[in-house]
């Protein structure tokens, strides 16, 4: 699993989430958005593409549920867009749907955190 910044402007930060998001490939005592980000990675915007998700486990929702608190408790927005068919049906089986912030496309994610903003 790689997390990568793919664009920031200031506003909004693009980030992109490849491969398989499994306990195996979650670093133990890493907090990835702090590593990538900085210490005030909770307080922004962030929009997580990831089409390039091959596969989630229950580690891999526990940490982007992790995320999710981490975000709105420091006044931030995480929203995940542009899931696979895979990683999209697990969510919605695990009715992850109703609590993590999920957009089609990168273009509604940037419209829902664009609503946040004004």
């Amino acid at each position: 699993m790689q997390l990568s910044i793919h664009a920031d402007d200031g506003k909004f930060l693009r980030m992109r989430l490849v491969g398989r998001v499994t306990q195996k490939e979650l670093p133990a005592q890493e907090d990835l958005f702090v590593t990538h980000i900085g210490a005030d990675a909770y307080r922004r915007r962030v929009l997580l593409n990831m089409e390039d998700s091959e596969f989630l486990d229950s580690s891999g929702v526990s940490w982007l549920l992790v995320a999710h608190k981490r975000f709105r408790d420091q006044g931030g927005r995480l929203v995940l867009h542009s899931l696979p068919p895979m990683v999209s049906n697990v969510l919605k089986v695990l009715r992850m749907n109703q609590i993590l912030t999920l957009a089609e496309t990168e273009q509604a994610a940037l419209k829902l955190l664009e609503g946040d903003a004004t």
